[in-house]
């Protein structure tokens, strides 16, 4: 099969593909706990999983406008505006997409391409890189370190840095580490970013997912950012609604536009039932601290009892993390991390090798599941690193 130049990067999931592998290993009848997946095991809060279900029954069910219903650009809008200190509260500056992965891919798209570089700190979500490079432009890894809690420094982005450098891609909390970035760290890096006229995309899904009693910092709550900034979100964490497909973009108007016309030629918009389910979310305010307030309670106790247990794990160096759904462990003889994953696996307990994140010699573990799973789970690892 000849396939178009177009896809020569293209690589599969690694992530959906770990998953997949665990649910058919379920389906074959085998104990799996599966900690993989980046996705919480809770269901959707009601209230918006019933304005979803209403707008079915009212019949709002046709072709939703490109960029997303004014409902729900209103409601990110407000949502933005009180939950960060300085968002602009504009929904023209609002594209909705089927995820955050298919805004991200839309804005980076329209603004980079051949001859491009794009400095990604890693360890990353692997889509980043893979987006970056369907447009034709080249990632650039920025490696930061467990010393340094895996937070990058304008330093090592300087070094980094070349006259075809356009664009930076952060993630704060980050997929898999768990870092978060201060304030004073997002002011250095927008600031850097604007006197080398350098694109900062800040991918904010796990934001609310903070242990700290406070929403992590956003990119929103620097006073004085330049303009080529574009911040990502979504409802998929905060409120378990990864099947809805909901992310949206805030940026530029020029730019919004621009990803929205590209849009307009791919998926078209997402799905009507779920702008109005995501609207709801989003735009009931108190219903919606309440739920995230619940949401992020369930998780600190697991997070809690995750890292209490992978901290007696003599194979395992583990930090408690400040935010995100996830342990990020590190092998202590430093060995490859994928082999582990695999065995793992064979064991019976799914998690995620470091090595699609950039981070080879490091597991990731999902602690956004039912309290039983990941406390299986984990006991089957600690057996295994025991044995293995």
């Amino acid at each position: 099969m000849r396939f178009s130049p177009n896809v020569d990067v293209l690589k599969p999931s690694a992530t959906l593909g770990f998953a997949a592998r665990a649910r058919a290993l379920r389906a074959e009848g085998k104990s799996i706990m599966d900690l993989s997946a980046g996705e919480p095991a809770f269901r959707t809060p009601d209230f918006a999983a019933q304005a979803g279900i209403r707008a079915i029954e009212e019949g709002r069910t046709k072709y939703p406008p490109t960029p997303g219903i004014p409902e729900l650009r209103s409601a990110i809008a407000s949502y933005l505006a009180e939950t960060t200190a300085h968002a602009p509260d504009d929904p023209g500056r609002i594209m909705v997409s089927a995820g955050v992965k298919q805004a991200l891919f839309n804005c980076v798209y329209c603004l980079f391409g051949p001859e491009d570089e794009v400095l990604i700190p890693t360890p990353a979500w692997p889509s980043y890189e893979t987006i970056v490079a369907l447009a034709g432009a080249t990632p650039v890894a920025v490696p930061t370190s467990w010393d340094t809690a895996f937070r990058v420094s304008v330093a090592e982005l300087e070094g980094r840095r070349s006259d075809r450098t356009r664009g930076l891609i952060i993630n704060s909390p980050s997929n898999p580490t768990g870092a978060v970035y201060s304030t004073e760290l997002l002011s250095e890096l927008a600031a850097w970013c604007g006197r080398h006229g350098v694109w900062l995309m800040s991918d904010e899904i796990y934001r609310r997912l903070s242990y700290t009693g406070v929403a992590a910092p956003s990119i929103y709550d620097v006073p004085d950012r330049p303009e080529e900034v574009i911040l990502l979100d979504g409802v998929s964490k905060a409120f378990a609604m990864t099947g809805w497909r909901i992310g949206f973009a805030d940026g530029p108007p020029d730019v919004i536009r621009k990803a929205a016309d590209l849009q307009s030629q791919t998926t078209s918009a997402a799905a009507a039932p779920s702008q109005y389910a995501a609207a709801a979310a989003l735009g009931q305010r108190a219903a919606r601290e309440a739920a995230i307030g619940a949401f992020v309670e369930i998780l600190d106790r697991n997070r809690r009892i995750g890292f209490e247990l992978l901290s007696r794990v003599p194979a395992l160096d583990v930090r408690e993390p400040e935010a995100g759904m996830y342990l990020f462990a590190r092998l202590r003889d430093g060995r490859p991390s994928a082999p582990v994953a695999e065995g793992l696996l064979e064991a019976g307990v799914a998690c995620l090798p470091g090595e699609p994140f950039g981070s080879p010699g490091y597991l990731r573990f999902n602690f956004a599941v039912d309290e039983e799973v990941l406390s299986e789970g984990l006991a089957r690892v600690a057996r295994y690193l025991e044995s293995a």
